[in-house]
C-alpha cells in the first residue's frame, strides 16, 4: 500500500469492484432509460413538427410518387415513422384501399404502383379520393389529410400544405407543399414541387395588408427542380419589415415567360430553443432527474456502509491501523474515496443521460443547466455521504444500516410530508396555503442534505421558465452554498472526533 496513493487506493477499491461496478452499469442503464423516457414523452405530444407530402397519382397505370418532407419545431431535419392510407369515401365512411409505411429521415420519396384491383376500384369523382399521411417524430405525432385534385395530363394531385400556383391567365397550374419559415431575420422557403418542364424560376416578395407586390418587386429566390426545394434569403432585402409581414407570394416562371401566381402563404415563424426547454422541463420531472435523485442515495449508504462501517464491525480497521498508517489518514483517505465515487457516478450518469437524449432526439441539455444539475445532484451525494459517513463511525455493520436506511427515508420521505403537515396546521385551506408550502418546502431543503438537488432544479427552471416558476423568497444562493457546505464539512468533523476515541474492534 505504501507504493500506491492511499487515496486513489480506496477510491479504486470503492469504485472498481464488483458491486460499485455492477451499481455503475445501473447508473449508465438509468441514464439510458431516462433518456427514453424523455424521448416518449416528447413523442406523446402533437404539432411540434412540420410534415409536408406531395402525392401525384396517374389514374391509367396506377403509379403513384410521393414526396415528403418534416422538420422538427425549429426547422430542422428530422426523423419520422410514416404510415400511409388511400382512403376513399362513401356516404361518410372512409374505406382503405391501400396502405404503405416507411421511414423518413427529412425528405423520402416513395414510387409504387396501385394492383389492377385498386386501379379499377378508384371513384369516377375524384373529389372522393383522399391520402392520409400518419407522422411519428422524436417530438410529436402528426395525422394529415388531403383529397385528390384533378392536374395537368390527366393525373390526380394531394398535397399539404398546399401552395397552389395558377397561370395568370387561369389556363394552367401547378400543385406543390411546404412552408414559408421566419426564423430571426432569415426567410426560408421549403417546398415539395414536380415543375411542369424544366428551367423554373421561383420569385418571392411579402404580402401586406394593403395588397399584393407584383413580379417586379419580388426577388429571386433560385432555380425549381423536382423533388424538395429549399430557398434561404434575408427578409430585409425584400424591403419590408419581417415583424409586420402577413404573408408571401410566389411566382414560378418559365423561359418562355410564362408566370404562375401562388396564392399568399401564411408565414411561420420559428423560436429557437423550444425543444431543447420541453427536454430540460421533462428531464427536471419525477420521471428523469427526480428519480435519479431518490433513489441514488441508496448507493452512497452502502459506500459508507463498505468503507468505514463493515470493515469496522470485522476488526479490518484495527488491522489496518496497527500497520504505519493513522487513523487520520484511513478517515481522510477514505472519505475522499467516497466523495469522488459519488462525483464519478454522478458524471457517468450525466454522460450517459445527456448523450443518450442527443442520439434520440439531436437536442440535449444546455451544458450550463447540466453543470448546476450536476452540482446539486452531486453535492446532495457527498453531503449525504458525509452524514453516513460519521454514522459509521459509531455504528457497525446491521446497526449502521438500520439506521442509515432510517435516515434515508425520512431525508427523502417523511420530512417532506412533515412540512406538508406543518404548513396545513399554520395557515389551513386558505389561499396563502400554496405559496406558504412552497417556502416551507425550500426552508426545510436547508436543513436536509439532499436539498442541493432541489435548489439545483429550482435554479434551472428560474432561468428557463420564468414566466411558469415564480421567485421562492426564502431561496438564497449564498446560503444555499453554505447549507451544502455545512452539511459536509459538519458531519465530517464531527465524525473524525468519534472516530478517532472510537473502539475499532468492534
Amino acid at each position: 500500500m505504501s507504493d500506491v496513493n492511499p487515496i486513489f487506493y480506496d477510491f479504486k477499491r470503492a469504485f472498481i469492484r464488483p458491486a460499485t461496478l455492477v451499481t455503475l452499469t445501473v447508473f449508465i442503464l438509468v441514464g439510458v432509460g431516462l433518456s427514453y423516457l424523455v424521448s416518449i414523452s416528447l413523442s406523446m405530444g402533437a404539432g411540434s413538427s412540420y410534415p409536408a407530402f406531395l402525392a401525384k397519382l396517374d389514374v391509367e397505370t396506377g403509379e403513384l410518387t410521393m414526396h415528403y418532407n418534416i422538420y422538427d419545431s425549429e426547422m430542422r431535419r428530422t426523423t419520422a415513422n410514416v404510415e400511409v392510407n388511400l382512403l376513399v369515401e362513401e356516404n361518410g365512411v372512409y374505406q382503405t384501399l391501400k396502405t404503405f409505411a416507411f421511414r423518413a429521415d427529412g425528405y423520402h420519396v416513395v414510387e409504387t404502383t396501385l394492383e389492377s384491383d385498386i386501379i379499377r376500384s378508384l371513384p369516377e369523382d375524384t373529389g372522393r379520393l383522399l391520402f392520409e399521411v400518419r407522422s411519428s417524430t422524436p417530438f410529436g405525432f402528426n395525422s394529415i389529410v388531403a383529397r385528390f385534385i384533378k392536374g395537368g395530363g390527366g393525373a390526380l394531385y394531394a398535397s399539404t400544405p398546399l401552395i397552389y400556383f395558377s397561370s395568370l391567365d387561369g389556363s394552367k397550374s401547378v400543385y406543390s407543399a411546404g412552408y414559408v419559415f421566419l426564423k430571426n431575420d432569415e426567410l426560408t422557403i421549403s417546398m415539395l414541387i414536380e415543375p411542369p418542364g424544366d428551367g423554373f424560376e421561383l420569385y418571392c416578395t411579402f404580402s401586406t395588408d394593403t395588397g399584393n407586390a407584383g413580379l417586379e418587386k419580388a426577388l429571386l429566390a433560385g432555380n425549381v427542380s423536382t423533388g424538395l426545394n429549399v430557398f434561404k434569403t434575408n427578409a430585409s432585402e425584400l424591403g419590408l419589415n419581417a415583424s409586420t409581414t402577413t404573408g408571401i407570394m410566389l411566382y414560378l416562371k418559365n423561359p418562355e415567360g410564362l408566370t404562375y401566381l401562388s396564392s399568399a402563404l401564411p408565414v411561420t415563424r420559428i423560436q429557437t430553443g423550444i425543444i431543447q426547454r420541453r427536454i430540460t422541463n421533462i428531464a427536471l420531472g419525477t420521471a428523469g432527474l427526480g428519480l435519479f435523485s431518490q433513489f441514488f442515495p441508496i448507493v452512497v449508504l452502502y459506500l459508507a456502509y463498505t468503507l468505514v462501517a463493515k470493515p469496522k464491525g470485522i476488526g479490518a480497521l484495527e488491522f489496518l491501523i496497527a500497520r504505519p498508517v493513522t487513523r487520520l489518514e484511513v478517515y481522510v483517505t477514505r472519505f475522499t474515496a467516497g466523495v469522488l465515487t459519488a462525483l464519478a457516478s454522478t458524471g457517468v450518469f450525466f454522460a450517459a443521460f445527456n448523450a443518450s437524449i442527443f442520439l434520440l432526439t439531436g437536442y440535449s441539455i444546455e451544458a450550463s443547466y447540466t453543470v448546476i444539475l450536476f452540482l446539486g445532484v452531486a453535492g446532495s451525494l457527498i453531503a449525504f455521504y458525509s452524514v453516513c459517513y460519521m454514522l459509521s463511525t459509531v455504528a457497525s455493520g446491521g446497526k449502521y444500516l438500520a439506521v442509515s436506511i432510517i435516515l434515508y427515508l425520512f431525508f427523502t420521505m417523511i420530512m417532506g410530508i412533515l412540512v406538508f403537515i406543518l404548513a396545513y396546521f399554520m395557515h389551513g385551506f386558505t389561499p396563502r396555503l400554496v405559496e406558504e408550502l412552497q417556502k416551507l418546502q425550500y426552508t426545510s431543503y436547508y436543513f436536509n442534505p439532499l436539498g442541493l438537488t432541489s435548489f439545483a432544479t429550482y435554479f434551472v427552471n428560474r432561468a428557463e421558465f420564468p414566466d411558469i416558476y415564480a421567485e421562492v423568497s426564502v431561496v438564497n444562493p449564498y446560503l444555499v452554498v453554505a447549507a451544502g457546505a455545512a452539511w459536509t464539512l459538519v458531519p465530517f468533523l464531527l465524525g473524525w472526533t468519534l472516530f478517532r476515541k472510537a473502539n475499532l474492534s468492534r
